[in-house]
């Protein structure tokens, strides 16, 4: 008889880091973490990880990730392999401003979905953030990437902007056809050590984002569980029927050790991009014995119980958990997330910016 897993659920998500190289250096950048004086997975070595990966879960969705992907040398070779011998479905996660006119067919026809970062919605902003020449690149790969039809969405991190500049880039990013935008508040990683948190803020911007995509017909999404559960009211209603995810049989939010499997470009196995504790290597154990019996995975998944400050007595813990990152960004990963609005008092839904309807 099989010995019974504690733990029996493959991930949903793989993330893999493809290279710690980039051709830009972004302010707020978690990726500065990364190693950069060892090589990443050599080919061979990526395609028996990514071998594992599809056998661990079938029909996952991979996130190819960096650094900047499509400074990856043989990407192309890699995402071949995967339309040709796996079930893993490819998404990218890029910078864009390598995608032009040279790639753009093979990409498209290689890669099922496209995660464009944007911090601004003109060159004044978006290129002190992310550096000279970005924003006119990455503006010119979106009508590519439109043009060709793909799944497409822009993602915007938050980190000190004028709070005007999220709505002027969702609307500019509407004028160009795209119809899908993600936002995250700034997690105090990498570069964005020590960057000022302002819950009320994020707030502020999570509702607003979320009527003013509402009346431009977008879809909206945030990249933490807790304005995705407080302000989405489809996701709320999901969490208030839900029994189990109140009592903690059940578990959602925040990914770790539960959905997300994330690899780094050097095949070590950790937490997730914003929680750099390291698990194991793929070139020591395979992954499916690192995700199912890895003692450092399998005691995160209780940590729910262990919670401390606001997360550790908000009535939606089990269903949210908060950003273990962020918390461990400020030395305890169990603390509660900063960046949270939740149980701060009365004033925190007084100062939500109303949406004009404009």
């Amino acid at each position: 008889m099989p010995e019974q897993k504690f733990w029996n659920h493959p991930p949903q998500i793989i993330q893999w880091d493809t290279t710690s190289l980039c051709n830009l250096n972004c302010r707020h950048c978690r990726a500065s973490n990364l190693d950069q004086t060892t090589h990443a997975l050599s080919y061979d070595q990526a395609i028996n990880m990514l071998r594992q990966a599809d056998e661990l879960a079938p029909g996952a969705a991979l996130a190819m990730a960096g650094g900047e992907p499509l400074m990856r040398a043989d990407l192309r070779q890699v995402l071949d392999y995967i339309n040709g011998k796996l079930t893993l479905s490819v998404e990218l996660l890029t910078n864009a401003t390598l995608i032009d006119d040279s790639n753009i067919e093979w990409l498209t026809e290689l890669v099922h979905g496209f995660n464009v970062s944007m911090e601004g919605a003109s060159a004044n902003i978006h290129d002190q953030i992310r550096g000279d020449g970005s924003f006119k690149r990455t503006l010119s790969a979106l009508d590519l990437l439109v043009k060709h039809d793909v799944s497409l969405a822009v993602r915007m991190t938050y980190f000190g902007q004028e709070e005007d500049e999220v709505e002027r880039l969702l609307r500019l990013i509407h004028a160009h056809g795209v119809k899908n935008f993600n936002f995250r508040y700034v997690v105090p990683v990498g570069n964005a050590c020590g960057a000022s948190i302002n819950p009320l803020q994020h707030e502020r911007l999570s509702r607003f984002l979320w009527d003013l995509g509402q009346h431009l017909q977008m879809t909206i999404g945030f990249s933490d569980p807790f304005p995705e559960l407080l302000v989405n009211p489809n996701r709320r209603q999901e969490v208030e029927g839900n029994d189990k995810l109140h009592s903690g049989v059940a578990v959602t939010g925040c990914s770790v050790a539960f959905s997300l499997l994330y690899i780094n470009p050097q095949g070590m196995v950790q937490f997730c991009p914003y929680f750099p504790v390291e698990v194991e290597s793929v070139l020591d154990k395979p992954l499916t014995d690192i995700w199912y019996d890895n003692e450092k995975f399998n005691l995160f998944r209780y940590s729910r119980t262990f919670l401390k400050g606001r997360c550790g007595s908000c009535e939606y813990k089990h269903a949210c958990g908060g950003c273990r990152g962020a918390a461990y960004a400020l030395g305890d990963y169990l603390g509660e997330d900063p960046r949270c609005w939740m149980n701060l008092g009365e004033t925190n839904f007084l100062e939500s910016r109303p949406f004009e309807g404009t």
